[in-house]
């Protein structure tokens, strides 16, 4: 009896602490995406908002409505990979979980960044939006760890891009994805 009521209060102080967590409602990425048939850089702020989760299991917690997705795929890059340069296949997320990944822009456009490292974890989601019909070269992806890296890819169904506001030109820096 002792040990339901200490859990019981156990479950109440999560849920007072999860109250008082200061977490945004919208959500920052970074996108390669095509400009003037360029591959560029972007820290996108998506619209869609993290919303409290009706989903038995998670009630209680946020989740964000991503819409409709198609063949997602779980890959394993070696150490040290190159990926070469190439076009988004498709407009889609990719979940970079563990690893490191660097993205290069080779057609440079003046003021914009032309690369971003991004690190497996939490931090890790990307959207790659330049397909080959809004960026001529596309960008060169490599993995330089020593390590393998792990990347999740999320095909948007009917290549839809989300809807999402450009905060600015270049990934996103920590003070834009920090605190989710």
């Amino acid at each position: 009896m002792q040990f339901h009521i200490l859990l019981a209060c156990f479950v109440s102080f999560l849920s007072c602490a999860k109250a008082q967590l200061d977490v945004p409602s919208l959500l920052n990425i970074t996108a390669l995406t095509g400009r003037n048939n360029v591959t560029v850089l972007e820290c996108w702020q998506l619209t869609a908002e993290l919303t409290p989760a009706t989903i038995p299991g998670r009630v209680g917690s946020l989740a964000l409505p991503i819409g409709n997705v198609s063949n997602a795929v779980y890959g394993v890059l070696p150490p040290r990979f190159n990926g070469g340069l190439h076009n988004a296949p498709r407009k889609q997320y990719v979940w970079w979980i563990d690893g490191l990944v660097h993205f290069i822009t080779p057609n440079i456009t003046e003021g914009v960044p032309s690369e971003a490292l991004i690190y497996g974890g939490k931090y890790g989601l990307i959207f790659a939006d330049d397909t080959a019909d809004t960026s001529t070269f596309g960008h060169i992806t490599q993995y330089p760890s020593a390590d393998v890296t792990i990347g999740f890819t999320i095909p948007t169904e009917g290549g839809v891009t989300p809807d999402h506001t450009v905060l600015h030109d270049g990934p996103c820096l920590v003070d834009d994805i920090a605190g989710l």
